[in-house]
């Protein structure tokens, strides 16, 4: 009887012995696997950086959530990935480069030569500097003046206080408080308040220069995917976008047009 609990016991403890030197190895494959796949991700940032001439002194944060990373791999996508990046932008006149700062979660991105995010939660913060200058090309691209560029919109103010974006017109000839909001999906800009000489406008024209700058400020920041909040600070606009099955070739062909745009400013006309 003691031979045969001798023989079970040992033949548990190779059984035991046998699990844990597998689950070393697989703890130290998965953090391996981690560190190289973050270690890649961080040196593409710099690189990107590097390639606009910027220098960076942040360092951006990878984190692939709680789910086994190696698991994942083998089932052809990341399961959890979180991604922050720092602002790299450089503002000369009128031409930006870099990027804004941004955090970019996404769960169940497929690896394959056309990567597609189950979902994915991105948000930017963007500098009023910033942002003047995207409205400024926007009307500039939109009219064909490039003499406008200037001329319309001349200063933007996020004002964190009041939460609201104060928007000079003409040098200061008209001023306009638009206060964002997520609806639907989509940006909403109400007025709260707006004048002309220091006179107020009428509400159908305050109603129209709103209805301008949203759609403006919709189509250089969000692509397709669906704006679920927005947050101003004093100085920035914070917005958090959302899609799901968000294919990250077309995202990012979206994304690399606006920033073309921006960064090439049209030729005078």
């Amino acid at each position: 009887m003691a031979k045969t609990k001798s023989a079970g016991s040992t033949a548990w403890k190779i059984i035991v012995g046998a699990l844990v030197a597998v689950l070393i190895i697989v703890l130290i494959a998965e953090f391996g696997l981690r560190w190289f796949t973050a270690k890649q991700m961080k040196d593409q940032f710099h690189a990107a950086a590097q390639e606009d001439g910027i220098e960076v002194s942040e360092e951006p944060t990878v984190s692939f959530g709680s789910s086994p990373l190696i698991f994942g791999l083998l089932g052809g996508e990341v399961s959890q990935l979180e991604m922050h990046t720092p602002s790299t932008l450089q503002i000369n006149g009128n031409v930006i480069t870099g990027q804004p700062e941004s955090t970019v979660e996404m769960e169940g991105m497929t690896l394959t030569e056309d990567p597609v995010a189950r979902h994915l939660v991105a948000t930017t913060v963007i500098p009023e500097d910033y942002l003047l200058i995207t409205f400024q090309e926007a009307i500039a691209s939109e009219s064909g003046v490039d003499m406008l560029r200037d001329v319309v919109v001349t200063e933007i103010t996020a004002n964190g206080e009041e939460g609201v974006l104060d928007f000079q017109l003409g040098g200061g000839l008209a001023t306009i408080s638009l206060q964002p909001s997520a609806v639907d999906g989509q940006l909403q800009l109400e007025a709260t308040d707006s004048t002309l000489f220091g006179v107020s406008l009428p509400e159908q024209a305050t109603q129209s220069i709103s209805e301008g700058l949203s759609k403006g400020m919709q189509d250089q920041f969000t692509g397709d995917l669906s704006i679920e909040d927005i947050t101003i600070n004093d100085g920035t606009v914070s917005i958090r976008m959302a899609g799901d099955n968000v294919n990250f070739n077309e995202l990012s062909q979206q994304m690399s047009q606006t920033a073309q745009a921006v960064e090439e400013p049209a030729p005078a006309s």
